[in-house]
């Protein structure tokens, strides 16, 4: 018997050992990440995929090795623009991996004509080996004609599938808005969703419901989407999106840096009918080839369907909201088109010039005026916006006076007042020191009085979150106890700034107390009326109906209000 050489026998053993190796990546999908069950199914696939990888590994002489996992949950297989699937890709561009795996075709895609470019052409050309454990796929060494055949007839079928069935799923999706059920994602802020038997509907969320109703009614006081927002974030209030993710009303420091509200996030809660108890839906739709590129429906193709949930803001509120978006939007358009060549002056009574009866401050109106010959001039008015378009109760006649009559009615009244001093300015700037002297010792008195209140109530609200914090109260108990806290605190901080203002305005005074007395010499003869002028001689203005004022003198002898006719 010949002998055998131990070269040899070593050198077959080497090559019996070596295999081709191949890194591969499970690759699996699911339409809906909403069922439990569903989700399990999900790591069924990738099971199925892992049985695979370990009993091809026993057998020939190829090994396939495990690199990662790629889950795409509650993503349609009619496209490809998913996110673990793009993840797939771009470490298959990077060469991490070189092998596909998934349970079955219709877990790849559903769209025949892309599943297939992948397939036949994409995966081949970067190398790639493609394998459907189910229906015996495998473009390896193991792949046929047969087989490719086969998977080309089950993606044609995979294809119609989809096609149908995204028919279905949108009739079944307008039966439920026709039902009045909410379809959407998360309910909007000041809401909770809840199954109602076959009917998923909004209820009022005890712990933000009341922020809503407060955003409306701030914003019909203020005018303005920034002020509401401001203030919120003065409240410390989380944002929507900050509430929905830690279940918080109020900022805390476990959260990090506090992340405020912005315009557009009001602007959103005070345009959305829901609040009325109204639901208008189907106003987009996706495609499937793209389902980040939505589709704006025309109006006559919404659902809309009214009293399907409890409102949080009643129509007359919401209306006035209305009113106050349609003003804002007027006023900006008007902002866009100026006058050119006639730009509008310096307001002279911007901080001086108030309302009589309601006590708001008056509103300039600036226009240019065309005379009958042609010339053009810039007109100043001042009106209360109160008694012109939004008509409250407290002022209910139009209130309005122009700039000349103002200066014509103002500058007599000025040159009597200060007749004792026009000539005589020195004496006028030690009693106006003398005044201010006394006025700040006043202001300080009761701004110590309005710290010592602030602290106490903070101390108070501290107690409460503990008591919250330890569970003693629910959140919502605490945040009703919160939001009319935060009101006190608000009123005082308000009253001390409002203290401190008036302290700046006393300094301001003392500092113009020269130019004050300037003021003085130019009153004797001149009709100019300036905005130094104004404000270093004059406390405030108040105008009634009828073009009738009262004028309130800064630190006179007298220091009294003057009725003028």
């Amino acid at each position: 018997m010949g002998r055998v050489s131990k070269r040899t026998s070593a050198h077959t053993a080497a090559v019996k050992e070596t295999k081709v190796g191949y890194k591969a990546g499970i690759y699996a999908r699911l339409s809906s990440d909403q069922d439990k069950r569903k989700n399990e199914s999900v790591e069924v696939q990738v099971m199925i995929a892992e049985k695979y990888i370990e009993e091809f590994n026993q057998e020939g002489t190829e090994r396939i090795e495990l690199i990662d996992r790629y889950i795409d949950l509650g993503k349609t297989g009619s496209n490809f623009n998913r996110d673990e699937f793009q993840r797939l890709m771009q470490d298959i561009r990077l060469g991490d991996i070189n092998c596909v795996i998934v349970k079955d075709l219709s877990r790849f895609g559903r769209n025949y004509l892309e599943a297939g470019n992948y397939i036949e052409k994409i995966f081949p050309f970067l190398g790639v080996r493609f394998i459907a454990v189910a229906d015996g796929l495998d473009t390896g060494s193991k792949g046929n004609d047969t087989k490719q055949m086969a998977a080309e007839i089950k993606n044609l079928v995979n294809d119609m599938y989809a096609k149908d069935f995204s028919v279905k799923a949108k009739q079944h999706l307008k039966q439920r808005r026709q039902e009045g059920s909410y379809v959407g994602g998360p309910p909007p802020y000041g809401y909770n969703a809840a199954w109602d038997k076959k009917i998923r509907k909004l209820v009022p969320d005890e712990n933000t419901a009341g922020i809503v109703r407060y955003i409306y009614e701030r914003f019909i006081q203020t005018e303005s989407y920034t002020a509401v927002a401001d203030d919120l974030d003065r409240k410390k209030i989380n944002p929507p999106y900050i509430y929905k993710k830690t279940g918080e009303v109020f900022f805390s420091q476990e959260q990090g840096d506090y992340k405020g509200w912005d315009k557009e996030a009001i602007h959103r809660i005070l345009n959305s009918e829901t609040y009325t108890g109204k639901l208008v839906q189907g106003k987009t739709s996706i495609t499937a080839k793209d389902e980040r590129n939505r589709i704006h429906k025309a109006e006559e193709e919404w659902v809309i369907r009214k009293n399907t949930h409890t409102p949080i803001i009643d129509m007359a509120l919401f209306e006035e909201a209305v009113n106050v978006r349609e003003k804002i939007r007027e006023k900006t358009k008007s902002h866009a088109h100026p006058t050119k060549g006639y730009p509008i002056g310096e307001n002279i009574f911007d901080r001086v010039l108030y309302c009589g009866v309601c006590k708001r401050k008056m509103t300039r109106d600036s226009y240019v005026k065309t005379y009958a010959d042609g010339r053009k001039a810039r007109m100043d008015g001042y009106f209360c916006l109160n008694s012109s378009q939004t008509k409250v109760e407290s002022c209910p006649m139009s209130n309005r006076i122009s700039k000349n009559e103002l200066v014509d009615i103002l500058l007599p009244i000025l040159r009597i007042e200060f007749s004792v001093y026009l000539g005589k300015p020195n004496q006028y700037m030690e009693v106006v020191k003398e005044q201010i002297r006394t006025a700040g010792e006043e202001i300080d008195k009761k701004k110590r009085k309005v710290e010592r209140a602030i602290a106490a109530a903070k101390e108070r609200e501290q107690t409460k979150y503990v008591e919250y914090r330890r569970g003693m109260i629910l959140q919502s108990e605490y945040v009703a106890y919160k939001m009319q806290q935060e009101d006190e605190i608000g009123d005082l901080n308000r009253k001390k700034e409002k203290l401190e203002t008036d302290r700046e305005n006393l300094d301001t005074v003392s500092k113009k107390s020269i130019a004050a007395a300037h003021a003085l010499y130019r009153l004797k003869s001149g009709r100019e009326l300036t905005k130094e002028m104004v404000e270093s001689l004059i406390r405030r203005i108040y105008v009634y109906p009828g073009k009738r004022i009262e004028v309130q003198f800064t630190y006179t002898l007298s220091d009294e209000v003057r009725p003028c006719p």
